[in-house]
């Protein structure tokens, strides 16, 4: 979209800057940037061009966000497939893309050795519980993990 004026080119470099500003804490998909741009009082046709010129420059990759989300969670913050999923349609992202990103960077092998280290943390806070308990069964369900992946882990 072109900007005419003045006015909306000045609004556009602000705009663009309250961007950068953003992408620097960290990835931001195309969702998040419309909805704190709105936040900021930006007009949409300003906020359509700087959304465009963000993807043009390869700014904002969705593909990339995933990958970046995926690998934060596994390191980080052990979630189950379904979490994560539901983490990133919340951000927006298109169910095509969550599915191939999670088949590509998380791998069942991996999934199952975060529902074993969260399970052994849950354990030496909680000496009373054993591994068949049915709270941590719960507490990996919360987590995301599947029944298949809980009972191997829990041994049942």
């Amino acid at each position: 979209m072109a900007l005419n004026d003045q006015g909306d080119q000045e609004e556009f470099s602000k705009a663009r800057n309250k961007a950068f500003k953003l992408l620097s804490y960290r990835e931001r998909t195309i969702s998040e940037m419309k909805t704190k741009l709105e936040k900021k009082d930006f007009s949409p046709a300003v906020i359509e061009s700087v959304i465009d010129y963000l993807l043009a420059e390869n700014y904002l990759n969705e593909a990339r966000f995933a990958e970046m989300w995926i690998r934060s969670r596994v390191k980080h913050h052990p979630r189950g497939r379904r979490l994560i999923y539901k983490e990133l349609s919340d951000k927006g992202l298109a169910r095509e893309l969550i599915n191939q990103a999670l088949n590509q960077h998380l791998s069942n092998e991996t999934e199952t050795e975060m529902a074993v280290e969260l399970k052994d943390k849950w354990l030496r806070r909680r000496k009373e519980e054993t591994e068949s308990s049915y709270k941590l069964k719960n507490y990996l369900a919360s987590k995301g993990f599947t029944n298949n992946i809980i009972f191997k882990v829990t041994k049942k």
